[in-house]
């Protein structure tokens, strides 16, 4: 029922009231003393107070129709926030102010992304979390204690020829629980929650890794977006001169129109594949600026450099190894198969009885009709509770857990498979990436030899104009694909490294401990 005004509803609620009052109580009580009487309209005074309080008070609570909610008119127009939805409690995000001077170098980029990243932070707050449930799980190991204060008025009504009689008693009172035994049931739902923490901690570890891993590859495509900008500056060059070539051998006789048409062909192509590089630059500046958990600006700007790196020694076999033995992932899936196993045996157990220890003390007024008194109550008792059916909830509960358990052990092998696949296949990657990023430098260094010696020949007459452009296009290709090859291996490197199970890029070392 809807609230409705205090006009309609307080006078017939004060009415019946006091007619119950007067009718009810009060005339049964005409023999009764004057300070009786006014005992009980002030009780009954105070009772309509607080009726009408609270009632009130609800009414007061209900939103009105110009604040509620509301939906869009109609499918075919958008949908206008009210005053209500715009009252947020959530800040919007600012801009950030970033140091044009000092650009940032991978190493501050990995340490503002750890400071910054909200993946790390949502990890962190759900290991925090885990660690309450574990507290909580603990709790049953402690006794349970409430204090009460209460209050009751009881009226006795008067046999014929009688007089009835009004009683009050209030008073504190104390009650105190303690579960002695219920066959490991607390404790294996204790232990359950200390694994789930582990995991949740383990899961925290990934969450770094991946997090550094994520900048350390948004960076390597930032710096392969800068370097095939280079590229492509030095390929529209190529064009220009091949340009100013072909007019000057126009103007001096030697050459033809067809031959400067290519030329400014080839030029206008390298002005589009440069337009085409800097918006790729905007895009990776954009996904580095995601993967650090920064707004992205302009004013992010960034220090590029490429690390030389040597093909690994050790065996791929010492990196699988190691991967299954220190990866955060593969120790957090094994961490829930133990916390499932401990809730399957809780499950378990806890369709057995339990036997419980509880006591209570109380110290209660009564105010009598003859005369007040105080009275001290106190119980102890010690009992075994059984709940040996409740409609097969524990027994299907139990099966729960199993399949619960049954799924995190075929998990966790998935997992295992998993991990075994991307280490071999990074190992082979980065190994295959040094000799490609080698390669990739020697076929630059001869196509930049092939072009010399074609411009040679085309301004000696020897050679066409079309063999100084296929040279000058192969030489951009060499560069991209030297840019690629410089990002590949670097990317490769970090991944290797993530896959691996560690938090730092430094594979060539076994790491000291089991917690990466």
């Amino acid at each position: 029922m809807g609230c409705v005004s205090g006009s309609s509803v307080f006078p017939l609620g004060f009415q019946s009231f006091t007619s119950l009052t007067e009718s009810g109580i009060l005339r049964s009580m005409e023999d009764g003393s004057m300070e009786r009487r006014n005992k009980i309209n002030s009780f009954g005074k105070g009772v309509l107070a607080a009726f009408v309080f609270l009632f009130f008070g609800g009414c007061a609570s209900v939103p009105s129709k110009d604040t509620a909610l509301k939906t869009a008119s109609d499918p075919e127009h958008i949908w206008k926030p009210t005053d209500v939805a715009t009252q947020k409690t959530t800040e919007r995000m600012e801009l950030p102010v970033f140091e044009p001077q000092s650009p940032y170098s991978l190493t501050k980029l990995l340490e503002l992304g750890l400071s910054k990243n909200p993946q790390t932070r949502v990890a962190w707050w759900s290991a925090q979390k885990s660690l309450s449930q574990a507290e909580r799980a603990k709790a049953p190991f402690f006794p349970s204690a409430t204090v009460t204060l209460s209050g009751t008025r009881t009226r006795t009504g008067a046999l014929s020829g009688g007089q009835g009689s009004t009683t009050d008693t209030w008073g504190p009172g104390l009650t105190v629980a303690y579960k002695l035994f219920q066959f490991g049931a607390d404790k294996a739902n204790a232990e359950s929650a200390a694994f789930a923490l582990a995991a949740a901690n383990y899961q925290f570890n990934y969450a770094l890794q991946t997090a550094v891993f994520a900048i350390q590859k948004s960076y390597y495509q930032y710096a392969a977006a800068v370097t095939a900008i280079e590229a492509r500056k030095s390929s529209l060059e190529d064009a220009e001169n091949s340009l100013k070539n072909a007019e000057n051998r126009l103007q001096n006789g030697l050459g033809r129109s067809q031959a400067v048409l290519l030329a400014k062909a080839e030029k206008l192509q390298a002005e589009y594949e440069l337009i085409a590089a800097k918006a790729a630059l905007e895009q990776c500046r954009a996904e580095l600026a995601l993967a650090v958990g920064v707004p992205v600006s302009k004013e992010f700007q960034i220090e590029v450099t490429f690390n030389d790196f040597e093909p690994l020694a050790k065996e791929v076999t010492t990196l699988l190894e190691g991967a299954l033995k220190n990866r955060a992932d593969i120790l957090a899936q094994e961490a829930a198969v133990e916390a499932s196993e401990k809730a399957h045996f809780a499950s378990e157990r806890s369709r057995w009885p339990s036997i419980e220890l509880s006591g209570g003390v109380s110290h209660l007024h009564h105010n009598t009709p003859s005369a007040p008194r105080w009275q001290n109550n106190y119980n102890v008792g010690v009992g075994l509770s059984w709940n040996f059916f409740d409609g097969f909830d524990k027994q299907y509960k139990a099966l729960e857990q199993y399949a619960e358990l049954k799924k995190q052990r075929f998990a966790l092998r998935q997992q295992q498979l998993q991990v075994l696949k991307d280490v071999w296949s990074e190992f082979h990657a980065f190994q295959s990436s040094v000799q490609l990023l080698t390669a990739a430098k020697a076929l630059e260094a001869a196509a930049q030899e092939a072009l010399n010696a074609s411009r040679s020949g085309y301004d000696s007459g020897l050679n066409d104009i079309l063999d100084v452009l296929s040279a000058q296009k192969n030489l951009s290709e060499a560069r991209l694909k030297r840019t690629q090859s410089q990002s590949s291996m670097a990317t490769h490197w970090a991944q290797l490294a993530y896959v691996s199970g560690r938090l730092n890029t430094d594979i060539s070392e076994e790491p000291t401990e089991k917690n990466p």
